[in-house]
């Protein structure tokens, strides 16, 4: 079978091999610079809104109008960034406290803890009202998979389950005891971010021989790997599947994805789990 990849071009959210300035990703016409290829096989990526302290995109406007015109910013991307667009998801989660309720916007951080959480959408039928209350921030994922990409790890309290599996799989990988969240936490914080940016780790397998589950990045652009090959990410969803040749680089952290080789698997949007094809 021909392999082909789809031609460099630039995403909304950036490239991290390219050093043109693209937009913020939270729209308000601010721009920024990409730096170069870093240290230690990574690669950084320095918009504002890869750090622990990006500006926000509304706060001079009430509530009730902010809403009116646009979503709110919860949906996180596989780049681990923040941003506002109508995407509809599988899971929600946290990184503490990081917005504003009275103007529902989010704060200058992008976390408070380092246990970034993924979060079942029902639990017990309890409700909450969005960046309603100095409570934790709900972020939205497409999947699992995403949420992995972007350094969050099961809950262990409404996904006590999956939590387990989860830190099962991690001690196997590595040959140890199950640890405790707290490291595995301390771990996932060291690999996701560099100086407070997102880390993106080099890659030395074939494409084709991830696991389902795995989020790479190629030509600037976020790709889910499932059954063998590539779906793209995008703020609609995933795209049809495309046959990548190289990866520029790992977005899911290297711990976790050795937890997913060790058995622990990642729920898929049902676009790429069940139709492969699509």
């Amino acid at each position: 079978m021909a392999l082909s990849e789809p031609p460099p071009r630039e995403s909304r959210y950036g490239s991290p091999l390219k050093s043109s300035k693209v937009d913020w990703a939270a729209g308000d016409g601010r721009r920024g610079k990409l730096c170069q290829i870093g240290s230690r096989g990574t690669l950084l990526i320095s918009e504002n809104v890869r750090t622990n302290r990006q500006s926000t995109s509304a706060e001079a406007l009430p509530a009730r109008i902010r809403r009116d015109r646009r979503p709110l910013q919860n949906r996180v991307t596989p780049f681990g960034d923040v941003v506002a667009i109508s995407q509809r998801g599988l899971y929600t989660g946290n990184r503490g406290i990081i917005h504003d309720p009275a103007t529902k916007t989010l704060l200058g951080r992008r976390w408070t803890t380092k246990a970034w959480l993924v979060c079942v959408l029902d639990y017990k039928g309890r409700r909450r009202e969005l960046m309603g209350g100095r409570s934790w921030t709900e972020l939205f994922f497409l999947d699992e998979a995403v949420a992995l990409a972007a350094g969050h790890r099961p809950c262990f309290f409404c996904r006590r389950a999956d939590a387990q599996a989860f830190r099962a799989a991690w001690g196997e990988a590595k040959g140890g005891q199950a640890p405790l969240a707290p490291e595995i936490d301390a771990i996932l914080h060291e690999e996701r971010l560099d100086r407070g940016r997102k880390r993106i780790h080099a890659i030395l397998d074939p494409v084709a021989a991830l696991p389902d589950g795995a989020v790479i990045v190629a030509a600037g652009e976020a790709y889910t790997i499932a059954h063998g090959r590539a779906f793209l990410w995008s703020e609609q969803g995933y795209q049809t599947a495309r046959q990548i040749r190289r990866a520029d680089g790992l977005l899911t952290p290297p711990s976790t994805l050795r937890a997913i080789r060790a058995g622990y698997r990642p729920v898929l949007h049902p676009d790429i789990e069940d139709n492969p094809h699509f």
